[in-house]
């Protein structure tokens, strides 16, 4: 597929830049709020009209919220770090993201393509043979790195939007680009999902880099499946303080609750029908080594095959935490922080896409299908397209993992945002 006025080693250049700009400057979810101003600023230099705010949300689904000191000081950084305040500060209190619509010059379909844009709570490694921290793109922000890939998707995201707009004559309908933010934690997608932005796809699009164990740069999975259902929530275990060795018996040890419903959590029985997970990523607790801790804080996943075996396991987790609790003569508060179902990609999109993909430059090999195997937030936009009558697939740009995802040395091979971009686009042209 030849794409008219359009200079792909300039795009790619392009590309790489903002994806280290991103890079270096990581943004949590409902947080981003520098990355979107970027993104908003390169969509207008189009000619496009960019929707963001709190008016692309609805503010009671938005999931997962970060405490407000926390808030507060990532929109204050981000004031600092940006050249665009006006749009850090229509974002302000975690209204993160944005949509444009470019419009084609010919009647069709609606085609809604979706990239995440948040990062991992995640230090990034500082050695040479780390490619961002010799090159110096290293994350500059403690405890936030792109270790999934995000920062690439949202290169991606602009990459097909400046595609397209070049093409606008051979776009028949209209292409949706969504940037979605919080897609760690399952988090973002249910608020722009209940705004009803995407009701009207005909096609809907999500896509995501590496994933898939070693295979080589170029190869393209048309869709994924075993789209893990899961639920993500915080439990906070209250004691009561007393000293450790003058009068531990007045004391109630949150600490104590909090390592006995880990504990039983991890001892869950496995469900027989299908995949079940669950992690407890964090636990947090106490004051000094002389103090009965009076508080301790856990966050919490399930995963399931199925949305039932997630309940499953779900319901099993939170019943182990609340017994737990009250052995130790605790109490415990459980708060929902996101979730997302599974989803069946549509076989009759799937075979579109495999007749599109081979006529895309640097697209080498084509699977129709692979392992999904975790949970993804788009799935809940997916849903809600299937539901009005579209179809849905998440395609996999493929090359040799360097390191994890979510691993301090993950990198990416920049080479895939050339593939992205021209897959995207070259499928929204197609459809």
């Amino acid at each position: 597929m030849v794409f008219q006025n359009v200079d792909m080693e300039k795009l790619e250049r392009e590309m790489q830049e903002i994806r280290r700009d991103f890079h270096k400057y990581p943004e949590s979810g409902w947080t981003e709020f520098r990355t979107t101003a970027r993104i908003i600023d390169e969509l207008e230099k189009l000619g496009l009209s960019v929707q963001y705010g709190p008016s692309i949300h609805v503010k009671e689904k938005m999931y997962g919220m970060p405490d407000p000191d926390v808030m507060e000081a990532c929109w204050e950084r981000a004031m600092k770090e940006t050249d665009r305040p006006d749009l850090v500060e229509a974002m302000k209190g975690g209204y993160t993201g944005c949509l444009a619509v470019i419009e084609g010059a010919l009647p069709g379909p609606t085609v809604g393509i979706r990239v995440d844009i948040d990062c991992n709570d995640v230090n990034e490694a500082d050695v040479p043979d780390h490619v961002p921290a010799a090159q110096g793109f290293r994350s500059v922000h403690p405890g936030c790195m792109h270790a999934c890939g995000h920062d690439s998707h949202a290169a991606i995201g602009i990459g097909t939007a400046k595609i397209l707009c070049a093409c606008r004559e051979q776009l028949r309908g209209k292409a949706l680009l969504v940037f979605q933010p919080g897609e760690e934690g399952l988090r973002g997608a249910a608020s722009l999902t209940a705004a009803g932005h995407f009701s009207g796809c005909d096609y809907f699009i999500g896509g995501h880099v590496g994933l898939i164990e070693g295979i080589e740069i170029g190869t393209v999975a048309a869709s994924g499946h075993n789209f893990l259902s899961s639920t993500k929530f915080d439990v906070t275990i209250h004691g009561y303080p007393a000293h450790a060795g003058a009068s531990p018996e007045k004391g109630k040890n949150a600490l104590a609750a909090a390592s006995t419903a880990v504990l039983n959590m991890l001892a869950i029985p496995r469900h027989r029908d299908g995949a079940s997970r669950i992690n407890i990523g964090s636990l947090h607790a106490g004051t000094g080594r002389n103090v009965i801790p009076a508080k301790a804080k856990m966050t919490i996943e399930t995963r399931g095959a199925t949305a039932e075996i997630n309940a499953y396991m779900e319901e099993h987790a939170k019943r182990v935490c609340r017994a737990a609790a009250e052995m130790y003569d605790c109490s415990c508060d459980i708060r929902f922080m996101g979730a997302a179902g599974d989803v069946t990609c549509d076989p009759e999109l799937i075979d579109r896409v495999m007749e599109i993909l081979p006529g895309i430059e640097g697209v080498e090999h084509v699977i129709r299908d692979v392992y999904f195997g975790g949970g993804e937030d788009v799935t809940t936009m997916m849903r809600d397209v299937q539901e009005h009558g579209g179809k849905v697939t998440e395609l996999v740009f493929g090359f040799r993992l360097k390191a994890p995802h979510h691993n301090d040395m993950f990198d990416i091979d920049e080479r895939v945002m050339g593939i992205g971009a021209r897959a995207f686009a070259g499928i929204a042209l197609g459809l």
